[in-house]
């Protein structure tokens, strides 16, 4: 199974902004805007064009009961429903909104540890879900950490994060080696913590953001070229502005279900943006209109797909290997192709070098090898740190060394 979009909550658009919970403090307050807001789902953090996060999970939601101030725990949330969350971030703002989906095909990466801890004993609100006393072994918890559970020395269930973290004297960014803690991971469990489990913490790459949206457009035709690939007349949909680049990346969405229960398939996750043309020229950008067409090397596109085209966050620029060192060439035992490989040495005084080698067994030190070749002062300089001369039963050559 691929990934599948079941909903987006917006931040700035529920009546309260948020709401408060004894012992877990504030909870933002978003407004369900497509599809539904399913409780475990995972989330993007997406601000602006900008996706900031991924891999967060919706894992409390609750919403105000009618006609009261009291607040009540929920599975789910249909369209334009108000809802109250938490992912593991405390910059939620007005403005900003959680993507939700599932991806049974491909999860979160937790090749690295950050940190291990033990379950001493666990707990259960029926507000905030799980929770559990900690003792951190090795390394260190932190708020919003992805985690996950481990018995027998196997996961039990799908990485999680962490929701909140506390100690004796209130809430924690992160919790080191020494008292227990507490850590909340609310309904994320897809099994309950027990005694005695691991709590494995990983690290995750640092950045500012994931990638940048260039925005979606909904396909009206489709024209397939015969070669694999499709021309397609699209439109910006109301409401919505979108500046496809050619050479993009992009993804195809299929929606299903109705507006009140809107979801998404990705069918096509890695294509880029062969071409786009506005009234039939060629252009490198679609800024500026609502009607182009694209051309993608693909020909599952039907008409009421999206496209969705996106730039991926440079990776930090890993250091260029340091350069080799430079390989001592021994002018005593060097072959030929091994002495032209140093500065100064053509052909013509490799030939000489070997010559005079050969007659008389050797050089007493690099100076002596350059003098007796013809190089310059400054060339014997240049041999410096890449030439040597081992010790060798040779008769004197009235060479001196040079004071260079």
């Amino acid at each position: 199974m691929t990934e599948v979009r079941v909903g987006l909550i917006e931040f700035g658009k529920a009546l309260n902004d948020s709401v408060t919970l004894p012992g877990l403090g504030e909870l933002p307050g978003g407004q369900v805007s497509a599809g539904r807001a399913v409780r475990g789902a995972r989330a993007r953090l997406r601000r602006g064009d900008l996706v900031l996060a991924d891999n967060l999970r919706l894992g409390i939601m609750v919403r105000k009961k009618f006609f009261s101030s009291d607040v009540e725990a929920v599975t789910d949330a249909g369209f334009l429903k108000d809802v109250f969350v938490a992912v593991g971030r405390r910059d939620l703002a007005n403005g900003d909104s959680l993507e939700l989906y599932t991806d049974d095909a491909v999860g979160p990466d937790t090749g690295r540890q950050d940190g291990v801890g033990s379950v001493l004993a666990p707990g259960f609100d029926q507000l905030t879900g799980f929770h559990a006393s900690v003792v951190v072994r090795e390394g260190v918890l932190r708020f919003g950490a992805l985690v996950s559970l481990v018995r027998g020395g196997r996961p039990a269930g799908e990485p999680m994060r962490v929701l909140g973290l506390f100690g004796p004297a209130g809430p924690l960014e992160e919790l080191p080696p020494g008292p227990p803690g507490t850590v909340l991971l609310g309904f994320q469990c897809d099994v309950p913590p027990l005694a005695g489990d691991a709590l494995v913490a990983f690290q995750e790459p640092a950045h500012d953001f994931l990638e940048r949206r260039e925005g979606a457009v909904l396909v009206h035709g489709v024209s397939d070229l015969g070669n694999g690939s499709v021309v397609a007349a699209v439109e910006v949909p109301e409401g919505r502005s979108a500046a496809f680049t050619t050479g993009s990346p992009a993804r195809v969405l299929r929606p299903i279900g109705t507006t009140f229960n809107e979801r998404s398939t990705v069918v096509s996750p890695d294509l880029r943006i062969l071409s786009l043309a506005r009234d039939g020229v060629a252009v490198r950008s679609s800024g500026g209109t609502r009607v182009f067409t694209v051309g993608l090397a693909t020909r599952d596109l039907r008409e009421n797909d999206l496209i969705e085209a996106y730039v991926p966050a440079a990776m930090p620029a890993l250091a260029p290997p340091p350069a080799p060192a430079p390989v001592s060439v021994d002018v005593n035992t060097a072959s030929g192709p091994e002495l032209a490989s140093l500065p100064g040495l053509s052909p013509s005084r490799v030939t000489t070098a070997l010559e005079l080698r050969r007659r008389q067994g050797g050089f007493p030190d690099v100076e002596a090898f350059g003098v007796a070749i013809g190089l310059q002062p400054h060339e014997i300089v240049r041999l410096r740190g890449r030439a040597t001369a081992s010790r060798v039963a040779a008769p004197e050559t009235g060479v001196r060394q040079l004071d260079i």
